[in-house]
């Protein structure tokens, strides 16, 4: 089984069924089975599925089957045959997409915000984002980031990467990113997922 480590409890699937996406949680892995859980009621089919696996080093798309559910309050649980046809795509570091969101980034010095800039992405990932600012940044102390995506609101501390001089309309901007430093990892899992619906 160390070859399928990447089938971890807690670990986020995906299931897409008739083009359509479900986001649950692997509850349990036993004799080439999976359990995985939705937090809340969700009926789906017996049938042939897609599924992708969100993993420390990255995502792993496969074929599944959905062999039976169980619900427990509002929790559904369904068993999955195991996966075939495993194929490890990019690391989620890299699903990188051209993303235009709203977000605010706080500037700290020793624990008091001296600036706050609202804006809009130019890209993002799981671990960062990049935007166009109007100055140059110095290194802070650090960053707070709220970023607005898909309905959700992700709060995460960051650092600054790089800030490079460009240029746009006849005058100098900066393109610059920043990398989450206290992203959680589910949090990551739903950017990389809005990432994959972006480029899909």
């Amino acid at each position: 089984m160390d070859k399928y480590s990447f089938l971890k409890p807690s670990n986020k699937l995906e299931i897409i069924v008739d083009n359509k996406s479900y986001f649950c949680t692997i509850y349990y892995v036993e004799n080439e089975k999976l359990t995985v859980f939705f937090e809340k009621q969700t009926e789906l089919p017996e049938k042939e599925i897609e599924i992708n696996i969100y993993a420390e080093d990255g995502i792993y798309n496969a074929t599944s089957r959905i062999l039976s559910s169980n619900y427990l309050n509002e929790t559904t649980f369904y068993m999955l045959s195991f996966p075939s046809n495993i194929k490890h795509s990019q690391r989620r570091e890299y699903l990188r997409a051209d993303i235009e969101t709203d977000f605010a980034l706080s500037i700290n010095f020793e624990g008091t915000q001296i600036e706050k800039i609202i804006s809009t992405t130019k890209n993002i990932c799981a671990k960062g984002m990049a935007f166009i600012a109007d100055r140059q940044f110095g290194a802070y102390t650090s960053l707070d980031v709220d970023l607005f995506l898909a309905g959700k609101e992700i709060k995460t501390q960051a650092e600054l990467v790089y800030c490079s001089p460009i240029r746009v309309d006849n005058t100098f901007k900066f393109l610059t990113a920043v990398t989450f430093t206290t992203i959680s990892k589910e949090e990551m899992n739903f950017i990389t997922l809005q990432c994959m619906k972006f480029k899909g």
